[in-house]
């Protein structure tokens, strides 16, 4: 989280952090208020703290992942499903967690140009995601294509290698102007 607080102290704009957790981590005791302390002590936004998680802990249908998520949600830490189409969990465990964000798997945007089911699939996690208030990012962008062929189907967000490499804070601290228009 010090790097999140130090990225935000470094741009003129919020910039939200996500944050991978293995599904024993989200189990974990006290989780909630390691978060919150960690928050309080670098003085960040709870708002600009994303946990990602896979949907593999809808298939142990685990009742402490959901009631650390729900406490988590509580105080403002959004809650994404990382890697979302290519586990197994069911389209209702969409409804179970308090979400805030769906990711995209890369598998079914990689080819979206030539794959017509790839295709249909990712409108509609687009679609879903959208009348279901969550936000939606694709994973695994790389090209123009790929880039304008999800804006065509409203995918509002996107990461991968097109818009950086994994970079050191740093690299990140010396490009951070330029990315934010500053």
């Amino acid at each position: 989280m010090q790097v999140a607080a130090l990225m935000n102290s470094a741009s003129p704009h919020a910039i939200k952090m996500g944050v991978n957790l293995f599904p024993a981590q989200l189990r974990a005791p006290h989780l909630c208020a390691k978060v919150s302390e960690a928050l309080e002590r670098h003085d960040l936004a709870a708002g600009l703290l994303e946990l990602e998680v896979t949907e593999t802990i809808a298939l142990h249908d685990d009742d402490r992942s959901l009631e650390a998520m729900d406490m988590l949600r509580n105080i403002g830490v959004g809650i994404a499903f990382d890697d979302f189409g290519t586990g197994f969990a069911s389209l209702s465990s969409l409804q179970r967690y308090p979400l805030t964000t769906l990711k995209i798997d890369r598998g079914f945007v990689s080819d979206l140009a030539t794959k017509p089911r790839d295709a249909a699939i990712t409108r509609a996690l687009i679609t879903m995601s959208r009348e279901m208030g969550l936000e939606t990012i694709a994973e695994g962008i790389e090209t123009l294509e790929q880039e304008t062929f999800l804006h065509s189907l409203g995918c509002p967000a996107a990461q991968g290698y097109k818009y950086g490499r994994p970079m050191s804070f740093e690299a990140l601290e010396r490009i951070l102007p330029q990315l934010c228009g500053g």
